[in-house]
């Protein structure tokens, strides 16, 4: 079998319009140059359409393949995370479907100090940041310091002012030296130390700015974070009023709502589910900061597998994740290894309440919840919505060859046309 999955495959899309023959072919070329002929009358508009670069061929599907994201044109996100220990080396043709890239990680110091934490970790950081400096119209550039399980090094770290100053200074000087657009702090605030953590990113951010104005650089230097999902720690863990004020954005890490390794179902659910979802927590974050375009939803480019799974009610049953099941897991996939998991020969269902995908495989007692076209659309469809920033993607490194995960995420429609501030939820 393929290292990459066909595309042609149920389990990957939804079957698209497809150009059979020669002639159908012309036809579309001949429309298309007439759009582009009515575009190129207005400058800014072509600017934009001129980002997109469609491939069609037979057997495709309707996703583009983009060569810098529509979402950027009206200031939203496609933000991807490349990782220090999976194999692949990020492609140019990954980078330019991207408005940010993220790395991850560089370690926190018991003494407040930052470095990568081997001498592979910083050759794959280079690799990346050279590839992303060499494209002319390349993503911003940014490094994640922390990481869950550097995570235990950063309170101490930032509630004793010495080590917090030194931590910002380390972060500054790395940003200074890699000549990168901004930071990632990738580590959780908790009810004991949010005054702390909120210090730290206020000081980091005087900081940033005044390299800014030695730099002469025309931008500021980006700051974002990654939040949990959960409300209740939202809630007492931060103040986000005023960490939302030094930011620029909060990566919400909306993957994780099913971690139970006894209890098959949905890992990232836009509704319902047994432990949250994404509606939840966005609207929490949205109605608490009034500032929805500061914040990413986090997509998984793997899946989630349990096994030994058995279900309340039955598979036709439309409520099939409503009630509590006993399974045995959770084994995470990456998706350019579900095809040699033998995965890709099944045909993917799709339940309706927590709009999410799934195989179910009743006679092996084999359940994986996955992201596939159907559901990543469902999710921008609610980022447009929503009036949200845009999309996080845990992480680029993990999709196949032909790029399938993050050709849907990138070629969606994510503009909604408002202003930025508008709240599109019901806030009590």
């Amino acid at each position: 079998m393929s290292s990459h999955p066909s595309k042609r495959d149920p389990l990957l899309r939804k079957s698209g319009p497809q150009l059979r023959n020669e002639e159908s072919c012309a036809g579309f070329c001949k429309t298309l140059c007439v759009v582009c002929t009515i575009f190129l009358a207005s400058a800014p508009v072509a600017a934009a359409f001129a980002t997109l670069f469609i491939h069609f061929f037979e057997g495709g599907s309707s996703v583009l393949d983009v060569i810098f994201p529509p979402a950027a044109s009206c200031g939203k996100r496609i933000i991807g995370y490349f990782t220090h220990w999976e194999t692949p080396l990020v492609t140019e043709k990954q980078l330019k479907k991207l408005t940010h890239v993220v790395y991850l990680f560089a370690n926190v110091e018991e003494d407040g100090s930052i470095k990568m934490g081997s001498d592979d970790s910083e050759s794959r950081f280079l690799d990346m940041k050279d590839k992303a400096r060499g494209l002319k119209s390349g993503p911003k550039i940014m490094i994640a310091i922390g990481g869950a399980a550097n995570s235990a090094m950063y309170p101490p770290v930032v509630s004793d002012s010495g080590k917090r100053k030194k931590l910002v200074n380390s972060i500054v000087a790395f940003v200074d030296e890699h000549g990168l657009d901004g930071v990632e702090i990738w580590t959780y605030s908790f009810s004991s130390n949010k005054l702390n953590h909120s210090r730290f990113i206020r000081e980091l951010k005087k900081e940033l700015n005044q390299l800014k104005t030695q730099k002469k650089r025309s931008e500021d230097y980006i700051i974002s974070l990654i939040v949990p999902l959960a409300t209740s720690h939202l809630g007492s863990g931060y103040y986000l009023n005023e960490i939302i004020r030094d930011i620029d954005f909060l990566n919400v890490l909306t993957y994780n709502y099913n971690t139970n390794r006894n209890q098959a179902g949905p890992r990232s659910p836009l509704y319902g589910g047994l432990n949250g979802n994404i509606d939840e927590t966005m609207q929490f974050l949205a109605c608490k900061t009034r500032q929805p375009s500061k914040l990413n939803m986090a997509v998984p480019f793997f899946g989630t597998h349990w096994r030994d799974v058995s279900f309340a009610s039955d598979s036709n049953v439309k409520d099939l994740f409503s009630k509590p099941n006993s399974a045995r897991g959770f084994w995470p996939v990456r998706w350019n290894v579900l095809a040699q998991e033998g995965y890709m020969n099944e045909t993917a269902k799709f339940d309706e309440k927590t709009k999410t995908s799934y195989i179910w495989k009743s006679g092996e007692k084999n359940f994986i919840s996955f992201e596939n076209e159907r559901s990543l659309l469902e999710k921008a469809k609610y980022i447009k919505n929503h009036n949200l920033g845009g999309f996080l993607i845990w992480a680029i490194d993990q999709d196949d060859e032909d790029n399938t995960l993050l050709d849907i995420v990138s070629s969606a429609d994510i503009c909604s046309g408002k202003d930025k501030d508008i709240v599109e939820y019901l806030c009590v």
